[in-house]
């Protein structure tokens, strides 16, 4: 569905043939044993029998008027709450929520009906939020995020009228626009394929009533629920594109549980791990990971995922990163100085709340730990380590998205390039790689991609949705990470071809002993190994953890190989209160100010007067800032990045002023202390 690289395994897959699958799998998801996986070697490997997910509970259809009203009745808007749909759904103190999750479960039905019976998503979570919030993200049928019409839709329904009458009209009206001819929405009347709307939680205390107001509002419309219990964000959005094959991108079996999720991932990571001795390595050193689990959801994922690393290691002496995960939900609370967002944004170590864990007190002794975080629903990852200086001591190190980003682009180039070399053409030809990047992305990161990894970069609106479909649009291999460390990678059709003439080449050149064909061989089945390991669905933190260490494994580096590559840019980030946000527009990735008029200019004159300071014989990225506007309040956000911390400082200063005297700044302009202006 408008998605050209995600292809149906069979192009003559009728629609009706595809519901006949959706029916079969409702019937038997939780009796599915997945067949044997055949590794790079060709050897059969058993699924992994220590892995125990619970399994999902399936809720048939109850369609009932009455019991819509009676939910919708029971559950009013919040007095004076306007409902706004952020990035990825709705967000806010969890007592404001149960109306929405009543209309949501309604709406995530119509939208299933829409699409002729494939499923869609609900996932009950707050992200990084405090545990006092909640909020749930829409999955659409291709495991991304809703379409934008639809926002529009939710949106609507969310701040229709208490009034049970007006908000049943408003749902009838939906229907009809969703299936026309569907006049009554609480009879199915000619509608053909169902309705079909899995939902996952996170381990929030709020997650269970407002999951069963979603569950409930989606039965009440007819739909059959697919109840999968805990899960972390990402799993979800896969299981949802797993669940519509016509929707599943080429290479990756069609796995629609959680266990399905665990197993590709981990044998997939293995594969990638096991290319090691095929090339020769003689990199045997364990690996010990730390897992901040920001006391979410996360934690005990991350215990399945051990339990199948270590049956692959047992069974196949593969070796695996041995990860030890803390901060789970029973260990402190949830996002409160740990996790992802507090680690990025205050560059600090988490706080370590088990206190029973052997870690606590050789965390901090130990000069090059090696640790990850992530977020309290585990889609974004950072990871962070300590750096022994003799001038400062131990010194905190941040490897955040937009290293991330560097190190897979690069991993994939190299590996292309090695491609190249046996089908004798350029890899710029071969495939279209690129990077995209937000206006945050710090510029040594751009400069490093463009003059080192050789590879393209698009910069694109702030926002997953924007940079994802940037990748989608731009590149047949799309690597997105935004410096928080939300993404992923996305494989064209291109791609999926390119490995498809590889393995034609290759099977017809088998005793080839040519030191380029044996390369290309490995970087074969190096790249073939990405997109059953990657989730192409949304950002996943747990399949970025292994794609990571993995790469690290296969180059022999540690963190402070990895973090040596480019020094950031020093920057400063704040934001100005305004009268109103309005008065300020930004081009389309918000790189330049259109209004008001002397806005950019006075910009760009503070940017060139720091860079005629400079030395012009420097390799560094020139500084550079830029102003936009919060899409939630009114405030200007403003970023500046400079050769020193002092003149980062500095010229975020002169952009304060300039936002706060050109653009109606109120209350107590910012001040840094410290800065020389």
């Amino acid at each position: 569905r408008n998605h050209p690289t995600l292809v149906s395994d069979n192009p003559s897959l009728k629609q009706s043939q595809v519901h006949e699958r959706e029916a079969t799998y409702i019937d038997s998801l939780d009796l599915q044993i997945p067949p044997p996986y055949i590794d790079i070697k060709g050897r059969k490997m058993q699924s992994s029998s220590v892995l125990s997910p619970t399994p999902p509970r399936i809720l048939r259809p109850s369609p009932s008027e009455s019991k819509a009203r009676n939910l919708l009745l029971s559950n009013p808007p919040a007095a004076g709450c306007k409902y706004a749909y952020g990035t990825a759904g709705f967000r806010y103190e969890a007592s404001l929520l149960p109306s929405v999750f009543v209309r949501m479960g309604m709406l995530a039905a119509i939208r299933s009906a829409s699409l002729h019976g494939e499923g869609v998503g609900i996932m009950v979570t707050a992200s990084h939020n405090p545990e006092r919030d909640n909020g749930m993200k829409l999955a659409d049928s291709d495991g991304g995020m809703l379409h934008p019409d639809w926002e529009v839709h939710a949106v609507q329904l969310a701040n229709a009228p208490a009034d049970v009458d007006s908000t049943i009209n408003h749902v009838a009206k939906l229907c009809s626009i969703a299936v026309p001819g569907w006049s009554n929405p609480f009879e199915q009347g000619n509608m053909k394929g169902g309705m079909v709307v899995h939902i996952g939680k996170d381990t929030r205390s709020s997650s269970p009533l407002l999951t069963n107001l979603a569950i409930e509002g989606a039965l009440a419309m007819g739909a059959c629920v697919v109840d999968h219990g805990l899960l972390t964000t990402p799993m979800l959005h896969h299981i949802v594109m797993h669940s519509n094959p016509n929707l599943l991108p080429n290479l990756i079996p069609q796995r629609c549980n959680e266990r399905g999720y665990l197993e590709i991932m981990c044998h997939s990571y293995a594969a990638l791990i096991r290319t090691a001795f095929i090339a020769g390595g003689k990199n045997e050193a364990k690996r010990n990971l730390l897992v901040d689990s920001a006391c979410g959801v996360g934690y005990p994922k991350i215990q399945l995922i051990r339990e199948c690393l270590q049956k692959l290691q047992l069974d196949d002496n593969c070796n695996v990163v041995n990860i030890h995960s803390i901060n789970g939900p029973d260990d402190g609370p949830l996002n409160d100085s740990c996790g992802a967002e507090y680690v990025q944004k205050n560059r600090l170590s988490p706080v370590i709340y088990d206190k029973k864990s052997p870690v606590k007190s050789s965390a901090s002794q130990q000069p090059y730990h090696y640790m990850a975080s992530l977020d309290g629903d585990a889609d974004r990852i950072v990871f962070h380590y300590q750096k022994h200086d003799e001038k400062n001591g131990l010194t905190f190190r941040l490897l955040d998205g937009d290293k991330i980003a560097v190190l897979i682009s690069s991993f994939i180039q190299e590996e292309i390039n090695w491609l190249q070399k046996v089908f004798g053409v350029s890899s710029q030809d071969l495939v279209k790689c690129g990077v995209v990047q937000t206006a945050y992305a710090n510029g040594s990161s751009t400069s490093y991609l463009k003059n080192v990894v050789k590879t393209r970069v698009a910069i694109a609106k702030t926002g997953v949705k924007f940079v994802h479909a940037a990748a989608h649009d731009n590149f047949d291999v799309g690597v997105y990470f935004e410096a928080n460390g939300h993404g992923t990678i996305l494989f064209g059709s291109e791609f999926l071809n390119l490995m498809s003439r590889a393995e034609s080449y290759f099977l017809s050149h088998k005793a080839s002993q040519n030191k380029n064909d044996i390369r290309a061989n490995i970087a074969w089945r190096r790249l073939r190994a990405l997109p059953s390991l990657v989730n192409q669905a949304v950002g996943d933190a747990l399949s970025d953890l292994l794609l990571v260490d993995a790469i690290l494994h296969l180059r022999g580096w540690d963190l402070p190989s990895w973090d040596g590559i480019y020094e950031d840019m020093p920057s400063r980030q704040l934001k100005v209160k305004v009268q109103d946000r309005s008065v300020i527009t930004t081009n389309d990735n918000e790189t330049k100010a259109l209004s008001p008029p002397s806005l950019q200019p006075a910009l760009d004159a503070a940017m060139a007067t720091m860079a005629s300071s400079y030395s012009k014989t420097t390799d560094n990225p020139p500084p550079r800032c830029f102003v936009r506007p919060s899409g939630t309040e009114n405030v200007v956000r403003i970023y500046a990045e400079a050769h020193t911390q002092c003149d980062a400082d500095a010229l975020a200063s002169e952009s304060v002023a300039l936002v706060y005297k050109l653009c109606g700044g109120v209350g107590k302009m910012p001040v840094i202390s410290g800065s020389k202006l």
